[in-house]
């Protein structure tokens, strides 16, 4: 599966960038661990929450470290950018 990729097969909540983007806009509130990134998008995001709902935020969350957007710090997972517009 291509999870960079959206077309008319696939969801647009399996897609690693819009998942990375609303994680974004989680962490700017502040530091969260894992727990409560995964409780706030299901909350925000996804009634449901299934075992690949949950791979696909660790994914997202794999690439936005890798990409040097998120840090990790005491078991916290912060924002390592200087500001976010959500609008």
């Amino acid at each position: 599966m291509d999870y960079f990729k959206v077309n008319k097969y696939s969801s647009i909540d399996e897609n690693i960038l819009y998942i990375s983007s609303n994680i974004l806009e989680i962490l700017s509130s502040g530091n969260k661990s894992l727990e409560k990134i995964i409780e706030n998008y299901q909350r925000k995001y996804s009634s449901d929450l299934s075992l690949n709902m949950e791979t696909n935020i660790y994914l997202a969350i794999l690439f936005l470290f890798e990409t040097g957007k998120i840090n990790l710090k005491n078991k916290k997972i912060r924002l390592d950018v200087e500001k976010i517009d959500f609008k």
